[in-house]
């Protein structure tokens, strides 16, 4: 039957099309991926839940599915007294609030321009972090004295000097107000932001060992077992998609392990891994402060099972690193802030060098972005900035730095830079004289106002000239805490895959897959490690007794949302042709190069014709367009069809538009 095209139907098709893909995913969403699906394998081993990874997330699941009753296994990649995990190596702050609407208004605000995101799962956490007081005072086994959720504390101990956020310190806290650590203060709600400690202390292992201990506590054979050198190597699906168990690598042998209630992802990101850094960060390499075993198992194990992917480009601290070719840890270069210069590859300055950061973000044309990395990167010193150590971490005097070649010396700029390319890395640095302009700008600025300084064009204020020989370069690049891309999750900590819908007995917590589209906050990922660890094992244990629901229906990030309730409004109030008398009438609409005049033939309650009257679209794109478009429409075809133009979306719809006014002018 040809179907006629409305006014109405223009502004429903997409939510109509949508509607009628949720209703056939619902009907098939059980059904993904089962002709993939192999027999399920001779079980070795039988439990409730199975963890996979031992950090902050994989001990929060443990301990929230054994308190729930469950038979659990953990399985941990690294061997025993080699677990490099980022939980461990963290500031150990752990998110909290006091009002999970307001952590809402301020987390949400954080996504900035990215709709990829979902407001459930982000309302989910911000309840969560409303719990975590109680949970890491009950549970986890935390002292209530010392983590305290609001009111600054009052006994030595918990007031040490360590770890105080005094006014603007780091560029984050509040005057007296320890717990507060709003990054971005500026964003309503900020205060909401608040942080716990498991000792009162920043950078000890707190935390971790707060969450090893309460683990290690519940070990026993008949509840919860700890499998070390043990990595997940597949998921295990039923016919209908469901996860029903995984297989393990142990004592070099291959372990088939059911998993009744399901398996809880908790293997942390991807930092490690240099071919996923390349192709989802557009960072060639990284050097790893901890996660050096963090290389992407869980995410690709659970995209075998029909797992949907976000947030993959967003990482926690795009931070300058040096890394000694001795170890496989790098050193942070935060103390070269205030020395000489940073050039890249070309020997050219890119940045402030002294720019605070706030987890890796600087802010540049007043939004805060990932630091820029042209890689390689030398820090430029001279002899009077190198100091008796240029990194904290160096010998004495940089003496072994030095005679090792780990600093590179030249008793010119010149040598310098020839030294530099002789390395290899950058064959062409200061070829065309960069690194010379950059240091006679630099230092003109250092001697600005009587030798005062002044700001430069990076808005740095320059004080401390780089002119006297010899000069020194050490090569630098990027490190981070953490990957925050992963899998998608919603609320119940559940996996989804690529249809929108949860993958059965598959749940996750910690970073892989953290509910941060954009900006981070410090904090949030310990938070998560917390929140989704404990509902991940909570749920998993609670399936298994049978006593988990879950999602029903298809989940929507928060873009989906906001093109169903515009669809919505639209459809609401729509026209529809069937009303419009016969007659020709005018409407228009703003395509890609803007105005857009349609002439548009209305006849027996059907458009029976359209002209193009005026426009300016590219000829070459939406030019070729437009006719296609006015045809379809005559025809009584859904031009949304025909949008395979490569640019000529904008015109489709100042096009649609256009056609929508014409029947509003009837």
């Amino acid at each position: 039957m040809e179907r006629t095209v409305t006014r109405r139907n223009f502004c429903a098709s997409a939510g109509t099309l949508v509607a009628g893909a949720a209703i056939a995913q619902a009907a098939h969403a059980s059904q993904v991926h089962a002709s993939e699906a192999p027999a399920e394998p001779a079980w070795d081993a039988e439990y409730d839940v199975v963890v996979l990874g031992l950090g902050g997330a994989g001990a929060n699941a443990a301990v929230a599915a054994y308190e729930e009753g469950a038979k659990v296994l953990v399985c941990e990649k690294a061997p025993e007294g080699q677990e490099p995990c980022n939980t461990k190596a963290s500031g150990q702050f752990v998110m909290a609030t006091d009002d999970a609407q307001g952590l809402y208004t301020y987390l949400s605000q954080l996504m900035g321009k990215f709709t990829n995101w979902d407001e459930e799962a982000l309302m989910g956490y911000c309840e969560g972090c409303a719990e975590n007081f109680e949970w890491m005072c009950g549970p986890m086994g935390g002292d209530p004295d010392i983590v305290c959720p609001t009111a600054v504390p009052e006994s030595e101990a918990r007031m040490a000097d360590s770890w105080i956020l005094t006014d603007n310190a780091w560029g984050l806290g509040r005057e007296g107000y320890i717990y507060c650590w709003d990054e971005f203060p500026e964003i309503p709600e900020s205060v909401h932001c608040k942080c716990l400690t498991a000792t009162g202390a920043r950078f000890d292992a707190g935390y971790y060992n707060l969450c090893m201990a309460a683990v290690n506590a519940r070990v026993d054979d008949d509840k919860l077992t700890v499998w070390k050198g043990c990595p997940g190597k597949r998921l295990v699906t039923d016919a209908e998609g469901a996860v029903v168990g995984v297989i393990v690598e142990k004592d070099g042998q291959e372990l088939a392990v059911k998993a009744n209630g399901g398996v809880c992802l908790c293997t942390g990101g991807f930092e490690a891994s240099r071919d996923m850094m390349a192709s989802y960060t557009q960072i060639p390499y990284c050097y790893l402060q901890a996660g050096t075993m963090n290389t992407g198992d869980g995410i690709k194990m659970a995209m075998k099972a029909g797992a949907d992917l976000w947030h993959m480009s967003n990482v926690s601290g795009f931070n300058w690193a040096y890394q000694s070719p001795y170890l496989s840890t790098c050193s942070s270069a935060s103390g070269l802030a205030g020395k000489g210069i940073y050039a890249g590859i070309s020997g050219k300055r890119f940045m402030d060098e002294s720019a605070g950061t706030r987890h890796g973000r600087i802010d540049i044309g007043g939004r805060w972005i990932s630091t820029p990395m042209p890689l390689p990167t030398y820090a430029i010193v001279d002899s009077a900035q190198i100091g008796e150590k240029l990194l904290r971490s160096f010998s004495e005097g940089n003496a072994d730095e030095l005679a090792d070649g780990q600093i590179i010396q030249g008793a010119t700029i010149a040598e310098l830079s020839e030294a530099i390319r002789a390395l290899g890395e950058a064959p062409d640095f200061n070829l065309n004289g960069e690194l010379d302009e950059a240091l006679e700008r630099y230092n003109a600025h250092c001697h600005a106002n009587g030798g005062e300084g002044e700001k430069d064009d990076f808005g740095r204020m320059c004080t401390v000239p780089v002119e006297t020989g010899p000069f020194y370069a050490l090569k630098i690049g990027p490190t981070m805490y953490n990957t925050q891309g992963g899998t998608r999750r919603n609320q119940f900590a559940q996996i989804i895959n690529t249809e929108g819908y949860p993958i059965q007995g598959l749940f996750v917590g910690g970073e892989m897959g953290s509910v941060f589209a954009d900006m981070y906050n410090g904090s949030g990922n310990l938070g998560e490690t917390m929140v989704f660890g404990r509902i991940a094992g909570r749920n998993a244990a609670k399936r298994a007794k049978g006593e988990f629901e879950g999602a029903t229906e298809k989940a929507m990030t928060h873009q989906e949302k906001l093109e169903a309730q515009a669809a919505a409004a639209a459809a609401e109030s729509a026209v529809d042709v069937a009303a419009v008398a016969d007659g020709t009438y005018e409407g228009t609409g703003m395509g890609y190069g803007g105005k857009m005049v349609l002439s548009v033939t209305v006849e027996g309650g059907a458009i029976t014709g359209v002209e193009v009257l005026e426009n300016a679209e590219t000829p070459t794109i939406g030019g070729l367009a437009l006719p296609e478009y006015c045809a379809a429409v005559a025809g009584g075809t859904d031009p949304s069809a025909l949008d395979i133009v490569s640019g000529a979306s904008n015109t489709l719809r100042g096009f649609q538009a256009a056609i929508e006014d014409a029947l509003a002018n009837a």
